[in-house]
């Protein structure tokens, strides 16, 4: 059932998919093939009047091709190459809830494995989800770095994205994610009875294997649109684990957890406002 939930929860960033991975120039226009010389100087060009803003933006890596010749006329330039189909989209999807489902199979199994070897004390219940709410990315499939504070010169997002006036500073948000992380551990410390395969753990499980592939999304992968719209994923599966959690044996343990949906709740509008002040077509293929 929670799978089951997870593939409803993901699948609605296809439907949105192949209109948000397209720069806006190629969704407001026919898609043709324009004829020009693939040169760096052009990818530039492109990247500047079209609302990217990076050669990943727009679909294409420079780093292991040379450069078209300049009078090389049978050019081709990425209008008509690195258009996005359903099949891209299916295949991406697919892609993410995989590794989704693949992360939380792991964690299961990783804590079925240790209910059978012993019972643990509620302070290392509180030490072991402390530890996954930093960490459970160490199992995910997909590329889950944190973002380089000291790149980005210590704004919320990349230098060269836009971002709304109210966002929090850089430096905040490890202090808010800290926060989150003990409200997590406490919670699940609460709700132990015994077994670490419960309800409402494993919807906190859940909700933590999300959260890294939206972070994927978000951070590495730099796709504002997809982001935008897997946001709502991570917040509903932290609804449920709330509510999971208010089901438990310890019901108070929904309250401790829930200024974790009040946090995503933020997150799912600032990510929402970048993308619109991103010309819904820059700050990552969408």
């Amino acid at each position: 059932m929670a799978l089951a939930r997870l593939v409803l929860a993901l699948a609605a960033t296809a439907t949105a998919w192949a209109p948000l991975r397209r720069p806006l120039a190629q969704r407001t226009t026919p898609k043709q093939t324009v004829l020009s010389a693939a040169t760096n100087a052009d990818w530039r060009t492109r990247c500047d009047t079209e609302g990217v803003v990076s050669y990943y933006d727009f679909g294409v890596r420079l780093g292991g091709a040379a450069p078209a010749a300049a009078g090389d006329s049978k050019a081709v330039a990425t209008s008509g190459s690195t258009s996005f189909s359903p099949v891209y989209a299916a295949k991406e999807t697919i892609k993410y809830v995989g590794a989704t489902a693949v992360q939380y199979k792991l964690l299961m199994l990783a804590l079925s494995g240790v209910d059978k070897v012993a019972t643990l004390p509620k302070p290392a219940v509180w030490l072991l989800f402390a530890f996954l709410s930093l960490r459970s990315r160490v199992v995910s499939l997909l590329d889950n770095s944190r973002p380089n504070r000291e790149a980005q010169k210590g704004k919320a997002t990349p230098v060269d994205v836009k971002r709304p006036s109210w966002t929090p500073p850089g430096i905040a948000f490890p202090f808010i994610w800290l926060t989150i992380t003990a409200l997590r551990a406490t919670a699940a410390q609460m709700a132990y009875a015994g077994s670490l395969r419960n309800p409402a753990l494993d919807a906190l499980v859940l909700h933590l294997c999300i959260g890294d592939t939206w972070n994927c999304i978000t951070n590495v992968e730099r796709r504002l649109g997809v982001s935008a719209v897997g946001c709502f994923a991570v917040w509903g599966s932290v609804f449920r684990a709330v509510k999971a959690f208010g089901a438990s044996a310890a019901p108070k343990a929904a309250y401790v957890l829930a200024p974790s949906l009040a946090w995503i709740s933020v997150a799912c509008v600032l990510t929402a406002s970048i993308w619109n002040l991103n010309g819904r077509g820059g700050g990552g293929p969408a």
